[in-house]
């Protein structure tokens, strides 16, 4: 029996290889995970909704159709980008250098840009003004609106890295891996412990026991062992 399923675009690499580990037929749609709970809330009805955000899953766990929120993976924010421009290893003040266009995921639709803004705001308390600064200086090139059902399903950050659009990029480390090991010339900066932010990905079954099972399928240590190959992390026992 295959599934439905809306994901995080963040989870393009890893859930393939997480429903393969786990012996499960999934129909995946990924794109922005604040535009697919929308989708949910306006009658769209998946077996699955796996958001890179807790607080999406909960919205939809409170809808009759579905079980309880739970948390699903956990992932970090990272700064990437052109080598050069990373060289001294301080995330701060390559995000701060005019010399390199900064891109960020759309906040409010995707919750990679809202995690993003957290990085801007907690910047403010180690260098003031720099908030500000940061807000005005980085572009929300990606995560805007759903893809098409037959968008490309590599990570559009990399386009932008290939046409030349954005030098650096806040965003996952899931996604900076996949983005070093496809084009050449990146380098990953891991934030500061003043800084980091470590996103909690959450997920949200249907009331059957199909969608219960696929699930439960997905938290194996099989196909968590497959979701660690691409950067992700299990999730804590107090995630959020």
């Amino acid at each position: 029996m295959t599934l439905t399923v809306l994901a995080a675009g963040s989870l393009r690499k890893a859930l393939p290889a997480m429903a393969e580990a786990a012996g499960l037929a999934l129909d995946v749609r990924f794109g922005p995970a604040g535009l697919l709970r929308n989708s949910i809330e306006d009658g769209l009805r998946p077996d699955l909704f796996l958001s890179a955000s807790m607080s999406h899953v909960r919205a939809v766990a409170r809808l009759a159709d579905y079980g309880e929120a739970a948390p699903f993976l956990e992932n970090l924010v990272c700064l990437f980008g052109r080598r050069e421009l990373l060289a001294e290893g301080d995330a701060l003040r390559a995000m701060l250098d005019p010399d390199g266009r900064l891109g960020m995921s759309t906040p409010g639709a995707d919750p990679g840009g809202d995690y993003a803004l957290t990085v801007f705001d907690r910047a403010e308390r180690v260098r003031p003004g720099s908030r500000a600064m940061l807000r005005d200086r980085a572009r929300s090139v990606v995560g805007g609106g759903l893809p098409p059902a037959t968008a490309p399903t590599g990570s559009p950050v990399i386009e932008l890295f290939r046409a030349g659009k954005v030098d650096l990029f806040l965003g996952y480390r899931t996604t900076a891996l996949d983005a070093l090991a496809r084009y050449p010339g990146l380098a990953i900066v891991d934030l500061p412990p003043e800084l980091a932010v470590r996103p909690v990905y959450g997920a949200v079954a249907r009331n059957t026991e199909e969608a219960r099972a696929a699930l439960a399928g997905l938290g194996s240590a099989q196909a968590l062992a497959a979701a660690g190959e691409c950067g992700f992390t299990a999730p804590r026992k107090n995630g959020r």
